[in-house]
């Protein structure tokens, strides 16, 4: 992971105080916006949520789906297992190991992540969650992006965001073109409390 995690960020690597962060800035909101605009799970969808955090995107995922979770931080996994139990499977693993799931998903998620990876690590994320899901099943991603015309309060906070390779358009674009052609985007500038901007692509495997 290339990104801040000394002083105050570190306390975001605890998992209430995550959670208590991410509630003051509206993230339930973009979360909402994310999964009925974007993500659009099935009842029986397989959803995998690389980087899962607390895996609060369960709170918005539809009865039935079938969802793993994984994320580096061991205590943002503990505090999903207290909160979700038998709603989906959690796991302490890092982008590019062996996975202790079977692949065959419809859905591969990396909600905030890339911005948290060098080149390289994106790349193996990309590659990874290619081969995790089945024909025709879609890799979603959003970041916070660098983009023109930005209003500077945004472009301001997102520099000082613990994620150390904020992107442009571009950027992003062109890690998930590596694996996926089939791909949609998407710029937001309004779902949150303060002004800023998320960047989310929707790539299909064909």
């Amino acid at each position: 992971m290339d990104q801040l995690s000394s002083g105050i960020y570190r306390l975001l690597e605890r998992a209430g105080v995550y959670e208590r962060f991410q509630r003051a800035l509206g993230a339930r909101t973009v979360r909402q916006h994310f999964v009925k605009e974007v993500l659009r799970p099935f009842p029986g969808a397989r959803v995998l949520d690389i980087g899962c955090g607390t895996a609060s995107l369960l709170d918005d995922l539809p009865p039935g789906v079938d969802y793993t979770g994984y994320d580096l931080n061991p205590r943002y996994i503990a505090e999903a297992e207290r909160r979700y139990g038998s709603r989906g499977r959690f796991f302490v693993a890092r982008v590019g190991e062996e996975p202790p799931f079977e692949g065959g998903f419809d859905f591969a998620v990396a909600k905030g992540i890339l911005h948290h990876l060098n080149d390289s690590d994106a790349g193996r994320l990309i590659r990874d969650a290619h081969g995790h899901l089945r024909e025709g099943g879609c890799l979603i991603t959003s970041d916070p992006v660098f983009h023109p015309g930005q209003s500077r309060i945004a472009r301001f906070l997102i520099s000082r965001d613990r994620g150390r390779r904020v992107r442009t358009p571009e950027g992003y674009r062109g890690l998930v073109a590596t694996r996926f052609s089939e791909i949609e985007e998407r710029l937001v500038t309004e779902l949150l409390t303060i002004p800023y901007s998320h960047f989310i692509l929707r790539a299909r495997k064909v």
